[in-house]
């Protein structure tokens, strides 16, 4: 049994020209607040997205631990499509989320399904910190649900996943984000 704690990034700076934005004065307190939080626990192996933000939340957990964060491409940000450009990747999520998985073009399928292989080739005990849409994708594959958006998980919210004889089992969602604002 491994168990598996997917972590949203603390609160970034926004806007519609910053493609990896930073931790907001708020979100590096929310990361220093979860590490906290889960510094009394056994250490388990930390992962990052490669985004800055995953990165940065991660830091004071691993600073507590003196541990090292692994960096893994299969936990970052959902890839926009070719032709959206940045200024309108907001108005496409927004979009995305009314939607099904099964409605998604190529791009966006074959990053859930490498998100899906990672977890489900995970044997040890791990905290990964990554983005509202790796958890949402992550929760609709386990309740075989279509609906692109099954929650709002709010900024350093601790979804826990038990994989258990090749599958993933949802054990408690993270807290819910009170605003729609992603």
């Amino acid at each position: 049994m491994t168990r598996i704690l997917l972590v949203r990034h603390g609160e970034a700076t926004k806007g519609p020209s910053i493609a990896d934005p930073e931790l907001t004065d708020l979100g590096r307190q929310q990361a220093g607040e979860l590490a906290r939080t889960l510094a009394p626990s056994r250490p388990l192996t930390l992962t990052s997205s490669p985004k800055t933000r995953a990165r940065q939340t991660a830091q004071p957990l691993a600073d507590i631990w003196q541990c090292p964060v692994n960096i893994e491409s299969a936990v970052t940000e959902l890839p926009s499509p070719e032709d959206v450009p940045l200024s309108k990747r907001g108005q496409w999520i927004r979009a995305l989320l009314a939607s099904d998985w099964d409605t998604q073009d190529e791009r966006q399928l074959r990053w859930r399904m490498g998100i899906l292989n990672y977890l489900l080739g995970l044997e040890e005990d791990t905290v990964i910190f990554c983005h509202f849409m790796v958890i949402n994708s992550i929760v609709a594959h386990i309740r075989n649900d279509r609906r692109t958006q099954q929650f709002r998980p709010d900024y350093t919210s601790v979804t826990e996943l038990q994989l258990t004889g090749g599958g993933l089992e949802l054990i408690r969602l993270g807290a819910e984000r009170d605003s729609r604002i992603l």
